[in-house]
């Protein structure tokens, strides 16, 4: 499905179908003449970040899967751009080092020719310009996030190439747990400490929910004069269990009842003839 389609997102805005299925299409011809169809690949990440007064917390988790394999347990997915910009990755660990390494030097050399710091949407356009020109073949889902001198700023951006703005983002196989508790409990201006264990939160709920991530956290707390690393950090879900699931406690009558159907049932005892 190509739903970054210039065209495809202006039929969605004049009414048409606003989805492109042609790839599925093209996959079945390709079925029939004999031809290997691409296969869909499962990789297992949670990517979390949020934004506070003044900076942003970022943070990933550390195991790395292959397959139905735990391949690494200290899978670092902080990766650093600059003293002051950060991304996290989701994807394919290969193509996420080496997206990394790419925008960190070329985000270093303009540091040194412009003796200026660089600006976190420097390294989203760097990012997302290559990211495009590989139409996901890179598989590299990434959170940038940083401060620079016009502020700070966190943004997603696809293997594809998209890119938003956002106050707080997951990515991952992970990231239905973990945007969860990200929307539940996330608030506007709210402090470090706030934002920290908002993150820890979202982190340990992708932990619990996805079996291709575990094993320990990386943070990274970036503000305007000093970023902080804290890792690796073990949660140790034994001894202080999180509660996830909220208690649903509705009124009776609460739900209006639309129809009733009231079904009997003929019970009927059989013997066993061959005794």
């Amino acid at each position: 499905m190509n739903c970054c389609d210039t065209k495809t997102l202006s039929m969605g805005i004049s009414g048409a179908p606003g989805f492109d299925f042609s790839n599925t299409q093209r996959n079945m011809a390709m079925a029939k003449m004999g031809a290997r169809v691409p296969a869909a690949r499962s990789t297992g990440t949670t990517i979390v970040a949020a934004t506070f007064q003044g900076g942003v917390v970022m943070g990933a988790d550390s195991r790395a899967t292959q397959g139905n394999i735990v391949a690494d347990k200290n899978c670092m997915k902080v990766h650093k751009l600059t003293e002051s910009i950060y991304c996290c990755g989701a994807g394919t660990a290969a193509d996420l080092d080496q997206v990394a390494k790419m925008l960190s030097a070329n985000l270093r050399l303009q540091e040194l020719n412009s003796g200026k710091k660089a600006r976190v949407i420097t390294a989203v356009r760097m990012a997302k310009q290559h990211l495009y020109r590989y139409m996901g073949y890179v598989g590299a889902y990434l959170l940038v996030g940083g401060v620079d001198p016009t502020g700070s700023f966190l943004y997603e951006l696809s293997a594809h190439g998209v890119s938003m703005a956002k106050p707080f983002a997951s990515e991952g196989s992970g990231s239905y747990a973990a945007i969860s508790v990200l929307e539940r409990d996330f608030k506007f201006a709210q402090t470090e400490e706030d934002a920290k264990a908002l993150v820890q939160r979202a982190l340990h709920a992708g932990m619990h929910g996805d079996n291709a991530s575990g094993n320990s956290l990386n943070l990274v707390i970036i503000k305007p004069q000093t970023t902080v690393f804290e890792g690796p950090i073990v949660p140790n879900f034994c001894v202080q269990p999180d509660k996830i699931e909220l208690e649903y406690k509705f009124k009776p009558g609460a739900t209006k009842v639309l129809k009733q159907k009231t079904i009997k049932y003929d019970v009927i005892e059989s013997m066993d003839i061959t005794q």
